[in-house]
């Protein structure tokens, strides 16, 4: 007999213990951790910067454009949204995809785990 169940198919965790019950009221805000691995301030990278980012059920990043960076981001796990620019689609675990410079985009954590993301920017001096 086949039993197949997946984690993100479940209803979220509501319990007053629970991270879900204690932001309910914080619902669409900015919730997120963010490390950054390489970084030109404190690394020998010149261009180049690498970051780890977890956002919490129910949250999002800080929307942002850079002008001078592309980026590129990989989902480690979870599930989500991502708007890039006009651009809106869904995310998850095993997709990789590109910002273009001076793009607008955030990231919605719409799964019941964290959303982990690496992310790699790469910074271009204007002429």
């Amino acid at each position: 007999m086949k039993y197949l169940v997946n984690i993100e198919d479940k209803a979220p965790d509501e319990d007053k213990r629970s991270l879900r019950h204690v932001v309910k009221e914080r619902e669409d805000e900015t919730l997120r951790d963010t490390y950054f691995l390489i970084d030109p301030e404190d690394s020998p990278s010149r261009n180049l910067k690498m970051g780890h980012t977890i956002i919490y059920p129910t949250g999002k990043t800080t929307g942002h454009a850079h002008d001078d960076m592309e980026e590129v981001y990989y989902i480690l796990s979870g599930k989500g949204k991502m708007v890039v620019g006009e651009d809106e689609f869904p995310i998850q675990a095993g997709d990789a995809f590109y910002v273009p410079f001076g793009e607008y985009h955030v990231t919605y954590n719409t799964g019941i785990q964290p959303l982990a993301i690496l992310w790699v920017t790469g910074h271009v001096e204007k002429a």
